[in-house]
């Protein structure tokens, strides 16, 4: 192995980072009496339940036994401790990758609580038996500690090390946190030249300090016999090469507020991540950044997840199952819809973020249980075994957070759905869920890139909230009571979208039915009373269910009513409160509502007052609120509609979209005022 020079990398990654000095840093010192008091600074109210006061962490490499390079990753964190509410930051939790044959090692575990106690500074170290590890999932472990003698008011500072021979996997950095603020957050990653990383900055807050520096490194590398090759001995090699230490910091780092309508705070954490791209071995450079192509061959090939789509194997025990479940022989569509509705009404999902095979998929449907990705996985072999063309398709669910197109980071793919092909056309299956109808998703896989996984036809398909259609219509009528005067009587409505509908459903399943419509029934307001009420099509998952139930108003003849026409529907107060927003607005998908209402003038009353009727469009046509109201001398109608074009909206448009809904609610709230005849 020849020593490499440092232009690769060091061109890489001063073409994405800028440089600054800056003489200001942070030096830990020992906890006296004055850390105990919280510092005056611009992050920290009376809100705050803890203050991260450094969070430090440094990546340094060296060589292996292994003939190539391991990380070593040390962080040391500082946190006063509040409130109660702050208690969860004193369990650490460190994930750990591992395969088969190596796992990363956390190492140097220590830990010291910090109490005031009679103007005394008292210390209680983290026991050694207070360290371990727990398996999370196939790649993954769990390291884990719990500070000691933490209370309100406690200071804790734990360090640890993690050393790995998984260099693919270089430790991202996040500088903010949801919750809590941070006085000093810093990362400094020190990486020789045969290394070449790509860097992806996230976020909204500058650098305090942004800055790289060249250096140079020997390391000693061993490579093993089998290395070599037969009959040689081991020989370790002192390697030299140039090196390049970058230094980022965050000042005074805000915690990051969650907001309604994100999708997941985790998209928009000031954050930094390495993605693996290229290793020089002095004579040749070789690119290692995963591609989809390479990903698809290799989860083809893999037990755990699709090497039943290579047809080796028979998979004979489903045939006599598939007998019974398919009803109708030759009709590719509705023997799909046969296999979805079988395995969603008789299998329970038991883990929504998992994609892989944990023991087999014949083990799964004995038990007639699975995670995600093995309930879909075996969608799609029942569905390849009557040669229906079938693939899963990997994705990150919106609370997970955003993959990446370009390339795959599988620790970012957290589900599987199922693709079939039926005549042409594409139906996306997810037969985890027993209340989701055939040829839809959940809302959360509406998440942007996805993946199918073929070797036939192999491609991205994207999931974007904008492409969702609901459409809800909710319709009120009221009448005056023929055989009873003063009182008014009516019909309520609701035709939710299928995605509504699923909500609905999800929820009329926690809580029943019966007690579902019971609280339909109690929808009432002063002296209106619902009763009747009843839900339509709940159980045929493809159709949107309709909510339906009669009321009676009893007025008791005042010379003044006041009405309020979308007392039923509509935005009772503004989503969009704060004054400003750094993140975008997403919403589950593009508003489409529209309310109708007849109503009788009141018998014995007269129309005093009438909102007038608005049209207003949102960013030039992207969204439209229409208020028509009209009246004759039996009834006045009204026809409300809000409707969008999008579903997201950038920090940008936030203001405009605030003063839209504004206007909205000012609207809905208008009155319609009717006055008794004299």
């Amino acid at each position: 192995m020849k020593p490499a020079c440092g232009v690769l990398f060091f061109t890489f990654f001063c073409c994405i980072i800028s440089f600054s000095q800056t003489k200001d840093d942070y030096k830990p010192g020992k906890i006296g009496v004055a850390d105990f008091t919280l510092p005056a600074s611009p992050v920290v109210d009376s809100n705050t339940s803890a203050l991260i006061i450094a969070d430090q962490g440094f990546t340094t490499f060296e060589g292996n036994k292994s003939g190539w390079f391991s990380y070593v990753f040390k962080r040391k964190t500082r946190i006063k401790i509040v409130s109660k509410r702050a208690f969860e930051l004193a369990t650490v939790e460190v994930l750990l990758y591992k395969t088969d044959e190596n796992k990363e090692e956390l190492r140097d575990v220590s830990g010291t609580t910090y109490n005031l106690e009679n103007g005394q500074v008292t210390e209680t170290r983290l026991a050694k038996n207070d360290i371990f590890e727990e398996k999370k999932d196939k790649n993954h472990l769990l390291g884990k500690f719990t500070m000691p003698a933490v209370k309100e008011g406690s200071v804790i500072e734990y360090s640890y090390t993690v050393h790995s021979n998984f260099i693919f996997n270089l430790p991202e950095w996040e500088f903010q946190n949801i919750g809590y603020p941070c006085l000093w957050s810093d990362y400094q990653v020190t990486i020789p030249s045969l290394l070449v990383y790509v860097l992806h900055k996230r976020g909204v807050h500058p650098f305090f300090i942004d800055k790289a520096e060249n250096g140079h490194a020997t390391f000693l590398v061993t490579q093993q016999a089998e290395q070599r090759g037969m009959g040689l001995p081991d020989q370790s090699l002192s390697v030299s090469a140039n090196t390049v230490k970058h230094r980022w910091v965050i000042k005074d780092v805000p915690p990051l507020q969650v907001e309604n309508y994100l999708t997941t705070p985790r998209n928009y954490l000031d954050k930094i991540e390495f993605q693996l791209h290229q290793t020089y071995n002095g004579e040749t450079a070789t690119d290692v950044m995963n591609t989809w192509k390479k990903a698809t061959e290799e989860l083809l090939k893999r037990e755990d997840f699709a090497s039943f789509m290579s047809g080796d194997e028979n998979n004979y025990w489903l045939d006599k199952p598939l007998e019974s479940i398919v009803t109708v022989k030759g009709n590719s569509r509705q023997a799909a819809r046969d296999i979805y509705y079988y395995l969603t009404q008789n299998f329970t999902c038991t883990s929504y973020y998992n994609r892989y095979i944990s023991t087999t998929l014949q083990d799964v449907f004995k038990k007639r249980s699975g995670n995600v990705g093995e309930l879909n996985l075996l969608l799609t072999l029942m569905l390849q075994k009557l040669h229906i063309n079938a693939a899963p398709v990997l994705l990150s669910t919106r609370e997970f957070g955003y993959n990446y197109p370009g390339y795959p980071v599988m620790d970012r793919l957290n589900y599987v759905i199922c693709r079939v092909m039926i005549d042409d056309r594409p139906y996306y299956l997810d037969a985890s869920h027993p209340r989701l109808g055939f040829g839809m998703l959940p809302g959360n896989c509406y998440n942007g890139h996805a993946r199918i996984i073929s070797n036939a036809d192999s491609a991205s398909v994207y999931f974007m909230p904008d492409s969702v259609r609901e459409h809800k219509v909710t319709m009120v009528t009221v009448f005056n009571d023929e055989k009873e005067n003063g009182v008014l009587g009516g019909h309520y409505s609701e035709h939710p979208g299928l995605m509504e509908s699923y909500t609905l459903r999800e929820k009329i399943a926690a809580k029943g039915e019966a007690a579902y419509l019971a609280e339909v029934n109690k929808w009432g307001i002063g002296t209106m009373v619902f009763s009747g009420a009843k839900i339509d099509n709940l159980s045929d998952m493809e159709k949107p269910v309709s909510i339906d139930a009669d009321f009676v108003i009893r007025e008791a003849g005042a010379d003044l009513l006041y009405i309020n026409p979308v007392l039923w529907a509509g935005y009772k107060s503004n989503p969009f409160t704060a004054a400003a927003r750094k993140y975008p607005v997403e919403m589950n998908y593009p508003i489409d509502d529209m309310y109708l209402l007849t109503t009788d003038i009141p018998q014995g009353y007269e129309v005093e007052e009438l909102p007038k009727a608005a049209r207003v469009k949102y960013n030039d046509g992207e969204g439209l609120f229409e208020y028509l109201i009209q009246q004759n001398s039996e009834n006045i109608q009204l026809r409300c509609t809000l409707k969008f074009k999008k579903a997201t909206f950038d920090p940008e448009e936030y203001n405009s979209l605030r003063d839209f809904f504004a206007y909205v609610v000012k609207k809905e709230s208008e009155l319609i005022v009717f006055r008794k005849k004299k």
